[in-house]
């Protein structure tokens, strides 16, 4: 006997799908942007499945292109980009499949976090037990919060967390398979690709990896300790790095709404600009990756920012918006 058939998808649930897809893969979803997906999810029986069936078409269709420009380019897959004018024309369609690849860990993410900045936005909140953490750009944290555990799970990007004893219970920042651990400090721990990074600003913490991050006790023998003004790096399922010196006030400079650069890559310095604009950019001239570039940028000027460092290479930028920014 055959199975009946679920009812086709309307085009008007697959054009709003559509539309919501894109939407959410901006990096720029309000609160309420998302409580009006989930009502729209809701609201009928077929947009669930037109949402599905949009995200897996764009999906596929980014996974072509970054395929083809990694043949192409012989570097690391990413999207590929057509020509200015079918980017320009393309509108919302063409921002689907250039974000396809990212649409679901995106909307995960956007579900499992309880706090979140979009893209060049900086955000303070004070947590039920009274820490405080302030989340950098593109970035959010999830809580997990239980009778004999103060638990944050760092979801995507950079956040500073100022943490006070409570009740004899230490704070736990997770992320990458790891733990930080701190009871009367201060640190900053952000996520590079697949390196965790914790940078101490005052007291004491300890870096365990890789640690279960509700686990009642903690392997002591994966633990580095870390004072302020210094930091410790860990890939996942690796071992801490040893400890060593940093200076917080470049570290950290972003909490005071700066980005210092001193003797850092081109590259690097292209690579941390990039965190607080919403376009990819692509350096077409590697020739000048290596070269060392120092500055003091404002984070809410990072497009000035990335044309001031260009020009000390003597090269150009051109900027698609909301798309990307090719140096060349």
């Amino acid at each position: 006997m055959r199975e009946p058939q679920a009812p086709a998808v309307s085009d008007r649930a697959r054009k709003e799908a559509r539309d919501w897809v894109v939407r959410l893969s901006s990096g720029g979803v309000s609160d309420t942007e998302l409580a009006q997906f989930k009502a729209w999810q809701a609201a009928a029986s077929d947009h669930a499945r037109a949402f599905a069936q949009e995200r897996l078409f764009w999906g596929e269709l980014g996974s072509l292109d970054a395929g083809r420009a990694s043949a192409a380019e012989g570097t690391a897959a990413r999207p590929r980009l057509v020509s200015r004018r079918a980017a320009l024309a393309g509108g919302g369609a063409l921002a689907a499949s250039i974000a396809g690849v990212m649409v679901a860990p995106r909307i995960k993410l956007l579900w499992e976090a309880d706090y979140r900045t979009a893209v060049g936005e900086q955000r303070r909140v004070t947590l039920p037990d009274g820490a405080v953490a302030t989340l950098n750009t593109d970035s959010a944290i999830a809580l997990d919060y239980r009778p004999d555990l103060r638990l944050i799970h760092l979801l995507r990007g950079e956040a500073f967390f100022e943490a006070r004893p409570q009740g004899g219970r230490g704070l736990r920042v997770a992320a990458f398979g790891g733990v930080t651990s701190l009871s009367e400090a201060a640190c900053a721990v952000r996520l590079n690709d697949a390196e965790a990074v914790i940078t101490v600003a005052s007291g004491q913490v300890e870096v365990f990896c890789p640690a279960a991050a509700a686990a009642m006790t903690l392997d002591p023998a994966a633990m580095v300790a870390v004072r302020a003004a210094q930091a410790t790096s860990y890939m996942r399922g690796q071992a801490p790095a040893p400890a060593t010196a940093v200076d917080t006030q470049t570290a950290l400079a972003w909490r005071s709404g700066r980005i210092i650069f001193d003797g850092r890559t081109f590259a690097r310095a292209l690579s941390d600009l990039e965190r607080y604009v919403p376009e990819r950019i692509v350096l077409t001239d590697r020739s000048h990756a290596g070269d060392l570039v120092s500055g003091i940028f404002s984070v809410h000027e990072a497009e000035a920012a990335i044309e001031a460092l260009a020009q000390t290479q003597n090269l150009t930028v051109r900027r698609i918006p909301g798309v990307m920014i090719v140096i060349s």
